[in-house]
């Protein structure tokens, strides 16, 4: 895994795309790695989330008005989504992974990945005991490693997706 990176720290100006050899994608590369970073532990109001055989948690970016941390995420995943559309030749907008709602905090969609049948993430609770991900249950907080590494083209619109590389779960 690579060097998880502290929010504060990360320069969005240094953010570059590398064209695959597919060429249906980009990678998104901070200091030639992929982004890495922590989240805190923050309520997942649905629990586990599920879209034509995807797995998504959707986190809530908790009392936002006071809470520097969830700020400091929103204000980040928003600069980063700006400085894709700005490196992508043609691109007039991204999906955004962030749905904002002005009743509720910001919830900010991650993606399990999935491999043929399994769930290709680390999942432990607070103690550090493996945990099962169907386990989760809505309201429970969870603190996400995201990786942030890819944008492509589909369907007439560029998109990404934030996925989780470690899940910690906390029920207090």
């Amino acid at each position: 895994m690579s060097k998880i990176s502290e929010i504060s720290d990360i320069d969005i100006d240094k953010l570059t795309l590398e064209k695959s050899n597919k060429g249906k994608y980009h990678n998104i590369l901070y200091e030639d790695n992929p982004i890495l970073i922590e989240t805190e532990f923050l309520p997942a109001p649905f629990g586990l989330d599920e879209s034509y055989n995807n797995k998504f948690i959707k986190l809530a970016l908790k009392n936002i008005k006071n809470s520097l941390e969830s700020q400091e995420l929103y204000t980040f995943i928003e600069t980063l989504e700006k400085k894709l559309v700005e490196l992508i030749p043609d691109c007039d907008g991204i999906e955004s992974q962030v749905r904002c709602h002005s009743k509720y905090d910001p919830i900010l969609t991650v993606k399990v990945p999935m491999g043929k049948n399994s769930v290709n993430v680390e999942i432990v609770d607070k103690n550090g005991t493996p945990f099962n991900l169907y386990g989760l249950n809505k309201g429970d907080y969870v603190k996400c490693i995201l990786l942030i590494d890819t944008v492509w083209y589909f369907r007439g619109k560029y998109s990404y997706k934030i996925k989780a590389k470690r899940i910690v779960l906390d029920r207090n």
